[in-house]
C-alpha cells in the first residue's frame, strides 16, 4: 500500500477544527474530487460509523469505497479504513497549539484494488500496472491532499471564531428604592 501525509496549521481552536472535519456533510466541501460522502446507517460520527464515498481523481477511474471509522477520540483523532471497494485508509490527528490547531492528515491506498486485484497471471499484470500507476499517481494524491488541507483551513478560518463567554459578576440583589420621607 502507498501512503501520503501532510499537515497544516489552522487559526482556530482544536474543538472547532475537529467538529468541522467530524461532520460528514463537510467532506465534499474540502476533499478534492469528493463527489459523494454519505452515511450508511443512523450513526454519523464516532467509532463504528460507516460511509460510502465516491471520489474523482485525474487519470484514474472513479474511486468508490465503503469505509468505517475504526478509531475516534474527541478533538484528537479520527481514523478510517475501507471494508469494501477501493482499498484505502487514513487518519486525521488534531493537536492544539495555543488557540490554533495543527492538523495532520495521512492517507494510504492500494491502486491495484481499482483494477480489480486478483491472482494468477492477470493478477500479476494488474499489480505491475498498479505499481507503475502508483508512481505517477503518488504526486497527484499528495497534491490533492495538500489542496484539501488548504481548502479546509480556508473554510474554517472564514467561519467566525466562537467568542469565549465573558465572566459575569455574580448577581446581587438590589435594594428597593426608598420612598420619600422613609426612615432608614
Amino acid at each position: 500500500m502507498a501512503s501520503v501525509e501532510n499537515s497544516i496549521e489552522i487559526e482556530r481552536p482544536v474543538e472547532q477544527v475537529f467538529a468541522f472535519v467530524d461532520d460528514y456533510r463537510n467532506a465534499t466541501k474540502f476533499i478534492v474530487g469528493m463527489t459523494e460522502y454519505k452515511p450508511l446507517g443512523k450513526q454519523v460520527s464516532g467509532k463504528g460509523s460507516r460511509f460510502r464515498l465516491v471520489k474523482k481523481t485525474t487519470g484514474l477511474p472513479d474511486i468508490k469505497s465503503e469505509i468505517e471509522v475504526i478509531d475516534w477520540a474527541q478533538d484528537r483523532k479520527l481514523v478510517f479504513q475501507s471494508y469494501k471497494g477501493f482499498e484505502n485508509g487514513g487518519s486525521y490527528t488534531f493537536t492544539a497549539k495555543g488557540d490554533h490547531t495543527v492538523l495532520k492528515a495521512h492517507n494510504s491506498y492500494d491502486l491495484v484494488s481499482l483494477l480489480g486485484g486478483g491472482g494468477g497471471l492477470f493478477g500479476g499484470l494488474k499489480r505491475a500496472a498498479g505499481g507503475a500507476m502508483g508512481k505517477v499517481a503518488e504526486g497527484t494524491v499528495k497534491k490533492d491532499l495538500t489542496k484539501s488541507l488548504e481548502t479546509l483551513r480556508d473554510l474554517i478560518e472564514k467561519t467566525p471564531a466562537a467568542k469565549k463567554p465573558v465572566a459575569k459578576k455574580p448577581a446581587t440583589k438590589k435594594a428597593a428604592p426608598r420612598k420619600a420621607g422613609a426612615r432608614r
